[in-house]
């Protein structure tokens, strides 16, 4: 079967509260059912959406295998026919540290998670490291992940887009920067990381209290191969961005090279240089 090249995805930023699992999986609810009726196919929240994320003291409780919330989550990418993309702490042995995780919930029932691999300084005091960089193939689209400050390091993105990925989704709860200085940020490394590495980049920042007093300035910014914006908003307030995105750009360059300017580079790096 040939695949549909053009897919139509959506990113929200919204907040979270530490810990209110109830209110968010509310939130994330009304947002998923805005997307399902504005077409979207896959829609990203930000880093941990489900259990919030708490900037001193301790860490959000973590969620388990067999969690009535996970549940929650995926009944509602069967109701609403789309993938979620939705961020929490994750736990599967309860005699090791926990994962910052984001996971995939898809309308047939399919779940993947992402463990984050690059851990900030407090957050390794809490959290274990994943060990991997997967790339996840969706029917639509094949999908990798960059937890927050894992955008700052492009060799995360040169090996997704190696291993096929064909979109990064860069979820954040980040509460630095005002939303006009988040914006110049992003617009200097995500639009680097799509142009790089011929791949669409789709990020967003938590916005709003996280329910201990500690407020996140939001961002949203989607970029496609050619570096160029294609949606954002730096409003500072709950938004979501949606628009249409054209795989064959990702296809047919990394294909077929087009010029210097529309050419992925990466497959004829020295590796044994840089050591």
């Amino acid at each position: 079967m040939t695949r549909e090249m053009k897919i139509r995805i959506g990113a929200v930023s919204c907040p979270a509260e530490v810990n209110n699992l109830a209110a968010n999986l509310a939130v994330i609810n009304n947002w998923a059912g805005k997307a399902a009726r504005a077409g979207v196919k896959l829609l990203l929240f930000p880093e941990l959406s489900l259990t919030g994320y708490a900037t001193g003291g301790a860490p959000p409780t973590a969620l388990s295998p067999g969690a009535h919330e996970l549940d929650a989550v995926a009944q509602l990418a069967r109701r609403y026919c789309l993938t979620l993309a939705v961020g929490l702490v994750w736990q599967e042995n309860p005699a090791k540290p926990p994962y910052l995780a984001h996971g995939l919930w898809t309308p047939t029932g399919q779940v993947h998670l992402y463990y984050k691999s690059h851990l900030g300084e407090r957050e390794r005091k809490y959290y274990a490291a994943g060990d991997c960089l997967p790339v996840f193939s969706l029917p639509e689209v094949r999908v990798g992940f960059q937890l927050c400050l894992e955008q700052h390091y492009p060799e995360i993105t040169q090996t997704l887009a190696l291993r096929g990925a064909e979109i990064i989704l860069c979820p954040h709860a980040t509460p630095r920067l005002t939303p006009a200085e988040r914006r110049d940020s992003w617009h200097i490394s995500l639009r680097a990381r799509a142009y790089d590495n011929c791949v669409y980049v789709l990020a967003t920042n938590m916005v709003g209290d996280n329910g201990q007093g500690v407020e996140y300035p939001g961002g949203l910014l989607l970029v496609d191969p050619a570096g160029q914006v294609v949606a954002e908003d730096f409003s500072g307030r709950p938004a979501m961005i949606v628009d249409d995105i054209d795989l064959s750009l990702v296809v047919n360059v990394r294909s077929t090279p087009q010029g210097m300017c529309r050419r992925f580079y990466a497959p004829s790096r020295r590796p044994e240089l840089y050591e």
